[in-house]
């Protein structure tokens, strides 16, 4: 069995009374959130703050909280058990994402989280994900 293991953050900003969260659209079209495969030996939250920094252009984040981690299987080949630590990451400023075409993402934005409950792409495994930030958003007031 293949396994792959990634790391990925969802990032939080306070605009007033209402959260947003940042999401990106992914090359397939898919509102998702910055994740990538771990290099080397680096450790699962430095390869989450490496690839939203290169997916998203975004630094200066503070470490909220590990999120429960995500696991698929995709199909290369060969099958691939993926598994993917996710961390929730404040932003005290509304930082304008720069995206990283290379990589298929096209555009990336502040949503507030109802409507990134109704874009979200991958729901299996994404808005899990979300109402796992939304239980923890209450600890940041």
């Amino acid at each position: 069995m293949n396994t792959e293991t990634s790391a990925g953050g969802i990032i939080v900003y306070r605009n007033n009374q209402t959260w947003e969260i940042l999401v990106m659209k992914d090359r397939k079209g898919a509102w998702t959130f910055p994740k990538g495969k771990v290099e080397g030996e680096e450790g699962l939250e430095h390869a989450a703050i490496r690839e939203i920094t290169e997916e998203v252009g975004l630094t200066n984040l503070s470490l909220i909280a590990p999120l429960t981690p995500v696991t698929y299987w995709y199909f290369r080949g060969d099958s691939i058990k993926k598994t993917v630590q996710y961390f929730l990451f404040r932003s005290e400023t509304k930082q304008t994402p720069i995206v990283q075409t290379e990589e298929g993402i096209s555009e990336a934005k502040w949503v507030d989280m109802e409507t990134a409950l109704t874009i979200i792409g991958y729901p299996q495994t994404n808005l899990p994900l979300l109402k796992d930030v939304m239980r923890k958003i209450p600890l940041l007031q």
